[in-house]
């Protein structure tokens, strides 16, 4: 069939910029509701927060490419450099960004909003110039629009944010093939499929189920061949710090798969059954709408093949087929390692699943009144997903806004804290009100190299800081460690920062700092402050030589 173009400024197009409007300001709410990503998380807002300014610092062999989350590190790393070149400050680069690493982290947290916000106005006008339905558009628009899991993370930097770009394109690109009115250079939508698994497989590896669906598309297995060889070429070249460091991803893929439990630990056997089940039925609980649409899809494909068989269609069974069996290995993925982000790829895949099945339904029933049903029936579906969307918003957000509240006490106290005190910080929480924690906690993801560089800056920027890690008890710092010959000479004051007012915490802080001392001291301990809500506690110490007089 021919499509002419649509003309500009039709209603339709006026249309297509709600869902991307709406989009931006849900972004942007969700940042500024936050505040700063060190209050509340160091991962994995931190390790991306290090692995980007390091390799804009000039060093591509980075400490974290697990994921891999290449394209994140990248897009940190190029904002770093260009928020940096717009401020007005004599401060040198590095020590810009660690004097100010949450501003950075917010600037580019609103930059990747902005790049997807274009991303839905891209996907919507070209699904709209494929088919000339606005409401196949709209409906693609809203694949990031997650309630469950999504606002959870829009605020943030994670690698799931860079999801929408290859699963969105990738639904751009079927549709558009499958409306193409006449067949185009088969060789160019291989190529493209390829880069588009690539890029969405550097992103994170659980996008390697959506691989299966270009295979399925794709004529001929020479053709087939090549785009798994050629997507796997350009994943290596794209994600270059597994490359550069091919033996330490290779153990970890290794352990992936090996291994039953999360991040490649627990027992050594493919797949523990028992949490298997539990762990798909927690995530049917979340999705049960996405299982919805999943049924449906296959009721439908199997009345339409039932029905025609040797008649049937092969380009649109084989994108039917291919989805459900994506979505099935992905269900197998996430049950063996679950968190429910992991399963991402495959639910911005709905607004494609539900095209599909609308054009089997249009198939198995041609006439006008089809269309007609089909289209009210995706409008219902968009509402529906509106209304969803409104029920769940405000929950994250009084969820998201106490949990910042509760905190923002104890941030506001550390802030009035003199700045060359002695702060010793006792914490394994994923947030701490003292961005030195999270500091330290990040900069074990620079390269040993960079590590190496950056403690003297560190050292400078937050000096007199010290971390009591009670993972391994151990005291970390840059420069040298704690010495209270030292306290006793500065005359400067020390503050002592708990996690939770516990007296084990306490008395394990102080004998670790006995242990690394080889002068005999007691100790006295005033509350400088609690945080009630977050059983958080600030003490003041003076730190007194054995046999002195204690100070009253």
């Amino acid at each position: 069939m021919i499509m002419n173009k649509p003309q500009p400024f039709q209603f339709q197009n006026i249309l297509l910029f709600f869902f991307p409007a709406i989009y931006f300001i849900l972004g942007a709410y969700f940042r500024n509701l936050l505040g700063d990503l060190s209050l509340r998380s160091c991962d994995p807002e931190y390790i991306y927060f290090m692995s980007g300014l390091t390799l804009s610092d000039g060093d591509l062999k980075l400490g974290h490419f697990d994921n891999p989350g290449t394209p994140l590190q990248i897009l940190v790393a190029f904002a770093f450099k260009l928020i940096y070149l717009i401020r007005s400050t004599p401060v040198p680069y590095l020590e810009d960004v660690l004097l100010h690493p949450d501003l950075y982290l917010a600037v580019t947290n609103l930059f990747i909003t902005a790049l997807t916000t274009g991303l839905l106005l891209y996907a919507g006008y070209r699904i709209f110039l494929s088919t000339r339905s606005v409401f196949y558009a709209l409906l693609v628009q809203t694949a990031p629009f997650l309630p469950v899991i999504w606002y959870d993370l829009i605020g943030r930097i994670a690698p799931e944010l860079m999801m929408p770009f290859p699963v969105i394109l990738l639904t751009v690109f079927i549709i558009h093939i499958y409306y193409s009115p006449q067949q185009q250079n088969p060789w160019k939508q291989v190529i493209l499929f390829s880069l588009l698994s690539a890029f969405g497989l550097t992103i994170k590896l659980n996008y390697l189920p959506l691989w299966f669906i270009p295979f399925m598309v794709i004529d001929g297995w020479k053709k087939k061949l090549f785009y798994i060889l050629f997507s796997i070429l350009l994943f290596f070249i794209i994600a270059f710090p597994v490359t550069l460091q091919i033996h330490i991803f290779w153990g970890w893929v290794k352990n992936l798969v090996v291994h039953s439990g999360t991040y490649g630990t627990g027992d050594s056997n493919f797949i523990d059954f028992a949490a298997l089940s539990t762990n798909l039925k927690e995530l049917y609980g979340y999705e049960r709408r996405f299982f919805y649409i999943l049924i449906g899809l296959t009721l439908v494909l199997t009345v339409y093949l039932a029905r025609y068989r040797k008649k049937s269609e092969k380009k649109i069974v084989m994108l039917a087929i291919a989805i459900i069996i994506t979505i099935s290995v992905q269900l197998l993925l996430v049950g063996k390692h679950y968190a429910h982000r992991y399963f991402i790829p495959v639910l911005m895949l709905s607004p494609l699943m539900v095209i599909t099945a609308a054009e089997l339904i249009k198939k198995i029933y041609p006439s006008k009144v089809t269309t007609y049903l089909v289209s009210l029936g995706i409008v219902v579906l968009i509402c529906w997903n509106i209304d969803f969307n409104r029920q769940w918003l405000p929950m994250k957000t009084e969820a998201m806004e106490n949990d910042v509240k509760n905190r923002m006490g104890t941030w506001h106290m550390a802030q009035s804290l003199e700045k060359d005190s002695y702060k010793i910080i006792t914490s394994q929480n994923y947030g701490c009100p003292f961005i030195e924690y999270t500091l330290m906690y990040s900069s074990v993801w620079a390269s040993h190299k960079k590590r190496e560089e950056y403690a003297p800056v560190l050292g400078k920027l937050y000096p007199n800081s010290y971390i009591y890690s009670t993972w391994d008890n151990t005291f970390k710092y840059w420069g040298e460690k704690f010495n209270v010959q030292q306290v006793f000479s500065s005359g400067k004051k020390v503050y002592l920062y708990l996690e939770r007012n516990e007296e084990d915490l306490y008395n394990r802080t102080i004998a670790k700092l006995r242990e690394e001392n080889e002068i005999p001291f007691e100790v006295q301990r005033y509350q400088t402050y609690q945080n009630n809500a977050t059983s958080e506690v600030i003490f003041e110490l003076k730190f007194i030589p054995e046999g002195k007089e204690q100070v009253k």
